[in-house]
């Protein structure tokens, strides 16, 4: 009886364990350096952004070009919070989260194609990024 019990007792921990396994979500993995991310994605995100007021697009794929840029320049914003990327939880956090919301910005006002959205939407990039840069200068 007391064999019985030790071996249900095994297998429901045994049970346990590999429910646990399956349910964990594997955790992201930052390949670029923030240079990298700087150089690839939000310096190219946010000149683009920052010229649509002088080269407006004319036609839908113009537009989705500066949609794709909007997502690139909110989702570079997320991938600077991520693993050792992190730099504190200040001024980096809170940059980053801005950078983001500029991008959530931009998104919207490309969406809706409103180039005055878009032209307000590089106040924010301008700012978050000043910010950052002021404490965080990546050389």
């Amino acid at each position: 009886m007391i064999r019985i019990r030790f071996q249900a007792a095994v297998a429901a921990a045994g049970l346990l364990l590999a429910s646990a396994a399956l349910t964990q979500e594997p955790a992201p993995r930052p390949v670029a350096t923030i240079t990298q991310l700087m150089q690839a994605m939000i310096i190219p995100a946010s000149n683009a952004l920052f010229n649509v007021p002088r080269q407006v697009p004319g036609d839908d794929a113009g537009w989705d070009a500066v949609r794709n840029q909007a997502v690139i320049l909110a989702e570079s914003g997320n991938l600077l919070m991520v693993g050792d990327r992190a730099g504190d939880s200040g001024v980096w956090m809170e940059t980053s989260r801005a950078l983001t919301d500029a991008g959530e910005a931009a998104l919207a006002a490309a969406l809706a194609r409103d180039v005055d959205a878009i032209t307000s939407v590089g106040d924010q990039i301008i700012d978050a990024c000043e910010r950052c840069h002021e404490k965080h200068w990546i050389r």
